[in-house]
């Protein structure tokens, strides 16, 4: 049997055909009707999937698709999102395998104790028995590749030309590296690691996070996010899956296979010379590129992002042992306001962001403390134990309030209790944190912040207060019970590793939910605008330059080059003012004085004033226009201090003719110019021999004076 398993694998590695990509387009099953109540969106997405080291007689393309979403359906308060998406498969020939095995081959490690095998005994016992922790973890020997290498060299050399919008998954199998009995195995290191301290993440989850096991590695069977793509490796060792279906087994109905089975086992299983078998590797792979493409590309788990105008994340960290010598300000290494900031302004760049950590002694917070105790007690061991569900709906009624707004915008607020040998207990398991409605709460116990030793740091709450926060403004896991292998993913999503930001997945999707938002939202400003009997040419072409910079925006959008259709929209934004202000609006601003200080201006700097006003649409720009001997004319764009505009002019340097002139414009697309100052110099060639004869006379008086005081001694 094993023999003929080898020989299987085989089989599915050495057949090779030169297939074009036939698109095939899936029915979806949901009947949809648009809603009149909202305002539509709606974009084309694609999926590329490249089936690598797979013979491709033994891939049914139906069946591996068969029900992926084939569009997704989002709706806010006011917009209703569609996402239509198409998928196309093509076959990697020989010569892309084999380059790929070689950057594999190249960027690995094959060795004794390279990798972690789970216990699943001691797993199912610790769960019958959680206050008796257990070994679970133990290494095991085998091939780990560089998951970096590999992901960056399929950036670089896609085998086909990813989609304009969306994404690529690669299903592989490299059943190759792995011996028949399990004893060498491979898989990925995907080079999780603490954002706070720079550590390779070697731990997991708190359970588990003590001397009984350690230096646990986090071993990856699939990954994605540095990049649109995603790796699928069913012949890749895990063991995360298998912890999740035992850990969540009251929240699974239907196993998968693949949890427990790598490819090699779930062959090993079928006949695939008949029709029945194909389809049971083809449902088998199915599942495994199912999360990925309905939690990763195409989520239905998360909340179109939020169309505000700014982002507040204030965050209170509470050191709870100062009086027994852990000062405040040895904690202050645990996260970073900036570092915080960098990864929100990366996931939601439209918006603006304000972020403040203080750092607190709460036994100088009488309220925070004795809020604290009334939902923890102390254990006979010494260990406190924190009511989770009550205390973070504590804060939420009574102290949130007092530290964030209550508006339509992102306000986040965030409490982190760092005290020794803590724990916090919610829906009957310990965690570590909680979020959601706007807030964050973490305890997580002074010990596991730093290595065995008490002093090296190794895990700060970076990581856990971008996870909470991503919570706090919609984001749900990238699991959901009975699908877990998106969190493979490198977001800070998912419950199996950290890394340091966001992935590309979470970025497209707030960037671009948001700016779906923005495109129906004026778009439609546009459509409902007052209509009149006879429009002026300014409105027409204001109206001509909106459609146009929407039109940017969308082929930006298509290109998934979020800022530069969000810049395009903006265009938009401003000529739809344009056009409605241009209706109401013929009358030109008023220039009612303006000047320059010095009021005599020469080659040096000198600053430019105006008073301007406009009482209809209002002022859109005020510009001083600099011409310099009938050269290029320079524009300074003015700003607004006090009731004046101004701007500094730097110095010129020599000139013969100097003319200034201010620009304004309303909203209503209406000019007022002002008068023209002009300023006249000496060219240099004059300058030059004026200044030489006015010095000589000048010596010659000099001179004519000492003669004389001699001649009168």
């Amino acid at each position: 049997m094993r023999r003929a398993l080898v020989l299987c694998i085989a089989f599915l590695l050495i057949m090779y055909a030169k297939f074009d990509g036939n698109q095939l387009v899936t029915q979806s099953t949901e009947t949809h009707l648009p809603s009149q109540d909202y305002l539509p969106v709606e974009r084309n997405w694609s999926a590329n999937i490249i089936v690598v080291g797979y013979n491709p007689t033994l891939i049914d393309e139906l069946i591996l698709l068969q029900g992926l979403p084939t569009a997704r359906y989002y709706t806010t308060e006011d917009v209703e999102i569609t996402y239509n998406i198409d998928y196309e498969i093509y076959f990697a020939d020989k010569s892309y395998v084999d380059d790929l095995r070689q950057v594999m081959l190249d960027n690995s490690n094959n060795g004794t104790g390279t990798g972690t095998r789970l216990d699943e005994s001691a797993l199912i016992y610790q769960k019958a028995h959680l206050d008796e922790p257990q070994r679970i973890f133990y290494p095991r020997d085998g091939r780990v590749i560089d998951g970096y290498a590999v992901e960056d060299w399929l950036e670089e050399n896609p085998f086909v030309a990813p989609p304009s919008l969306g994404y690529t998954l690669y299903l592989v199998n490299f059943s190759e590296f792995d011996r028949a009995d399990h004893s060498l195995e491979h898989w990925y290191d995907y080079h999780p690691e603490d954002p706070d301290t720079g550590e390779e993440q070697d731990w997991f989850r708190l359970e588990w996070d003590n001397p009984l096991n350690p230096d646990v590695t986090m071993d990856y069977p699939f990954f994605g996010g540095r990049y649109n793509t995603y790796l699928v490796d069913p012949s890749a060792h895990h063991w995360y899956l298998k912890w999740c279906r035992i850990w969540w087994s009251e929240e699974i109905g239907t196993d998968r296979d693949f949890w427990t089975q790598d490819l090699e086992d779930k062959v090993g299983t079928l006949n695939l010379s008949a029709p029945a078998g194909v389809a049971s590797l083809n449902v088998y792979l199915r599942d495994c590129i199912w999360d990925p493409i309905t939690q990763l590309f195409f989520p239905y788990q998360h909340q179109p992002a939020s169309y505000v105008n700014s982002g507040t994340l204030k965050a209170l960290i509470f050191c709870m042992d100062v009086a027994n010598g852990t000062s405040v300000e040895s904690l202050e290494w645990v996260t970073d306001a900036d570092m915080q900031k960098a990864h929100l302004e990366e996931l939601y760049p439209f918006i603006q962001w304000d972020v403040d950590v203080e750092y607190l002694d709460i036994d100088e917070e009488t309220v925070w403390n004795n809020l604290f105790w009334t939902y923890a007690t102390v254990e006979p061991d010494g260990t406190t134990v924190v009511d989770g569900g009550a205390m973070f709906s504590a804060i939420y009624n009574i102290m949130k309030p007092l530290f964030v707004a209550d508006d339509e915008n992102i306000n986040v607020f965030g409490v982190v209790f760092i005290k020794k040998q803590m724990e916090m207990h919610v829906y009957g398991r310990t965690y570590t944190g909680l979020g959601g409605s706007g807030q964050t709460v973490i305890w997580k116990s002074w010990e596991r912040y730093y290595r065995p030793d008490g002093v090296t740091p190794k895990d700060g709450i970076s990581a856990v207060q971008l996870h909470e926060t991503m919570h706090a403004i919609g984001f749900h896991h990238t699991w959901q019970h009975e699908y877990y292998s998106s969190d493979f993913s490198w977001g800070p999503m998912g419950y199996f590793a950290y890394h340091n930001g966001t992935s590309t997945f979470d970025k497209n999707w707030v960037q671009g939910t948001y700016l779906d938002q923005m495109e129906a939202t004026l778009w439609n400003e546009l459509l409902t605008r007052p209509q009149t009997e006879y429009d002026r040419p300014e409105t027409e072409l204001a109206e001509q330059l909106a459609n146009g910079a929407f039109s940017r925006a969308r082929d930006f959008y298509n290109e998934m080059e979020w800022m530069a259709a969000y810049e395009a929209l903006i265009d938009a934004r401003d000529w739809i003012k344009r056009v409605y202000s241009s209706i109401e609006d013929a009358t030109p601003p008023v220039i009612h004085a303006w000047g320059t200080i010095p009021h005599e201006i020469g080659s040096d700097e000198f600053l430019v004033w105006a008073h301007v006003t406009d009482e209809n649409s209002g002022l859109e720009n005020v510009t001083l226009h600099v011409q310099i001997d009938e050269g290029i004319i320079q524009s300074f764009p003015m700003s607004l201090e006090g009731a004046n505009w101004t701007v500094q002019v730097p110095a010129s340097g020599p000139y013969t003719n100097l003319s200034i002139w201010i620009i304004a414009w309303d909203w209503g697309m209406n000019m007022a110019r002002g008068n023209t100052i002009s300023q006249v110099q000496a060219p240099l060639d004059w300058l030059f021999p004026l200044t030489v004869t006015v010095s000589t006379a000048a010596l010659v008086i000099v001179i004519g004076v000492y003669v004389l005081r001699q001649k009168s001694r």
